[in-house]
């Protein structure tokens, strides 16, 4: 005659444990499921700090670097990484500034996963680039657009035009894929160094969502 189990019984203690065990990782695996989404609107500002210290003496194109996200008001992006790289390192020359020029790519969420980005850095001393924009503006303004005495000129922020000898005006677009600006020195500094822990603020160019 089979023994049948008891709740004083080895089998009876097994049995329960595996379905406590069950029903948690079930409940684990709905709250995965059904996390709901969070989207972040295009102009939102994200409180970060540079991950470590860049110093232009010793990075080159393609130097990478990590903004971490420190905003206690977005409590979903606290903790993740915004990450970037280096395009252009630039010593004063003449009148020129010295000046180093970089992307930001992606983000880096809490939860290990990574989705593009398209945000600027807001700084007095960060100049905005945005290159789809430019490109796009020079298609508009070319010689065959009706417009034969305006010229353009590549600037950081998007495209610069000058008609005649009037003031230039300057254009800003926000479009799909990394957004970009040029760190300038100040004054005749150089090189430019900005140390770990320096406070950024990022804003979106383009609505974020996640996971």
């Amino acid at each position: 005659m089979p023994l049948l189990a008891t709740a004083n019984s080895y089998g009876y203690r097994t049995l329960r444990n595996s379905l406590f065990a069950a029903l948690a990782a079930a409940l684990c695996l709905l709250a995965v499921t059904y996390l709901p989404s969070q989207t972040f609107k295009a102009g939102t500002r994200i409180a970060c700090v540079l991950d470590e210290r860049l110093d232009s003496s010793q990075i080159s194109y393609g130097t990478t670097f990590k903004l971490k996200v420190v905003d206690t008001s977005h409590p979903a992006l606290n903790g993740a990484e915004i990450l970037g790289y280096i395009t252009d390192v630039r010593k004063p020359s003449g009148t020129e500034q010295g000046h180093v020029g970089f992307f930001l790519t992606d983000i880096k969420l809490p939860n290990g996963k990574k989705k593009p980005i398209s945000a600027y850095v807001i700084n007095k001393r960060v100049v905005k680039y945005n290159p789809a924009a430019q490109y796009a503006a020079r298609q508009r303004l070319s010689p065959t657009s009706g417009l034969p005495y305006g010229t353009v000129t590549p600037g950081p922020i998007a495209w610069e035009m000058r008609v005649g000898n009037g003031p230039s005006t300057v254009a800003q677009s926000h479009t799909s894929g990394p957004q970009g600006g040029y760190v300038y020195a100040a004054a005749s500094q150089w090189p430019i160094v900005v140390v770990a822990g320096t406070p950024v603020t990022v804003e979106l160019a383009e609505s974020l969502t996640i996971p």
